[in-house]
């Protein structure tokens, strides 16, 4: 496997060490300095008796899965500190009688190595796009500094309020983000179940930052440690901090907003600061057990499905009531909408081991190459392959019928 220089292990995670735009060179610079580790050379041996594998095993390949899959560099050091919590959360959410099986966890990693595949390509996207933002600056670039860091990463954090906040009270951003709903059982996993286009448009947003003249690399680097906070407020085994409560969003807090509760629906929207919520009266506390999920049972269970199907129900919407309805619909709340489910997609998930354990693998081998190739040919292969392995993973086949609507 290529070794990356510790200076550039970020772009190349990311499939973008090739690309030579003056925000990456800066970036690249950046990082150089700051030294925030020293890469070296992963390796590991996939054991040929997949079929003899238990569920402890798929467990293991899910760690190394996202390991190699996410990133290398600093990930290196992060990646598997959690994943070593996640094991540690499964294998106590069995001995404790908490709701966990493979169908939902499997469902989450085909989600997360698909956000994670269609990233390759959004992060260089979103990095151009923030260096057009650099020559737009209202204001001139403020010098880096303590000050300045905290400044941005509160700002991270304000955007993602908004961000989150739309992404529950706007049908059209709803359908994105009901991915990261859709799991009934609340732990690790589910930061994992993640839509791309997310990363999109929460890019877009923090390029505003960017414009009001925070630095480029603090703004890149709180959006990644916003990210890493709310990574263990998906579990039930911590429920709060005393005292950090008051400022900080806590495990509590996250399972009142994942639940499907009618007195817990569009509340604490917050990633690290929990006093956005109470500041725009959102915050709610936790009193009552949750119950996970989605209000309404999705159609289907397939990573495929899940992504789309809210998106046909809100074009079905102009088919069913007029152009004016539909744009208005898309603008809407999700409650707003009708109880029609349209026609899905003729597919059924039907995960096992060993389409598991070969999927990961395959996704393993493809991803990696994807980040180290400029070739268009060997991408476009690479690509399918990829996605081949994820269908393999989640269990996918064809069931030759449409799954006709609910209700």
């Amino acid at each position: 496997m290529k070794r990356v220089a510790n200076g550039y292990f970020l772009l190349h995670a990311l499939g973008l060490g090739a690309i030579k735009i003056p925000l990456l060179i800066q970036l690249k610079r950046f990082i150089n300095e700051t030294a925030l580790i020293e890469m070296g050379t992963i390796r590991a041996r996939l054991t040929p008796n997949y079929t003899e594998l238990d569920e402890y095993g798929v467990l293991l390949l899910f760690c190394m899965a996202l390991l190699f899959s996410m990133s290398l560099g600093f990930l290196f050091i992060i990646v598997p500190i959690a994943m070593s919590i996640f094991g540690l959360e499964v294998y106590f959410l069995r001995k404790t009688g908490y709701k966990f099986t493979w169908d939902q966890t499997l469902l989450n990693l085909s989600l997360g190595f698909f956000d994670r595949l269609m990233g390759l390509y959004l992060t260089e996207r979103s990095l151009i796009l923030i260096e057009q933002v650099v020559s737009w600056r209202l204001f001139p670039g403020i010098e880096k500094s303590i000050l300045a860091f905290v400044l941005t990463f509160i700002g991270v954090d304000f955007i993602w309020y908004l961000f989150h906040r739309m992404g529950h009270r706007i049908s059209l951003m709803w359908g994105i983000h009901l991915v990261h709903h859709q799991s009934d059982e609340y732990n690790l996993s589910v930061n994992f179940a993640l839509s791309p286009l997310g990363f999109m448009i929460r890019s877009i947003m923090y390029s505003s930052l960017v414009f009001l003249g925070l630095p480029v690399e603090y703004v890149i680097m709180c959006g990644y440690l916003n990210a890493f906070y709310q990574y263990y407020l998906h579990t039930e085994f911590i429920s709060t901090i005393p005292w950090l409560e008051h400022v900080l969003v806590m495990p509590d807090h996250h399972k009142v907003h994942h639940a499907s509760n009618e007195v817990y629906l569009d509340k604490n929207y917050g990633g690290v600061f929990i006093f956005w919520d109470k500041l725009f009266g959102s915050f709610m506390a936790y009193e009552e057990k949750p119950d996970y999920g989605l209000t309404t049972e999705l159609p289907q269970r397939d990573f495929i499905n899940i992504q789309l199907f809210f998106f046909k129900k809100l074009y079905s919407n102009f088919r069913r009531y007029g152009l004016q309805r539909g744009l208005h619909l898309l603008w809407l709340g999700p409650e707003h909408q009708d109880s029609h489910v349209p026609d899905v997609l003729p597919l059924a998930a039907k995960p096992n081991v060993s389409k598991a354990v070969i999927g990961i693998a395959i996704y393993l081998i493809t991803y990696r190459f994807l980040t180290t190739t400029d070739d268009w040919l060997s991408m476009c292969i690479a690509v399918i392959l990829n996605l081949t392995a994820i269908v393999l993973v989640n269990g996918i086949t064809y069931t030759k019928t449409h799954i006709k609507q609910l209700g």
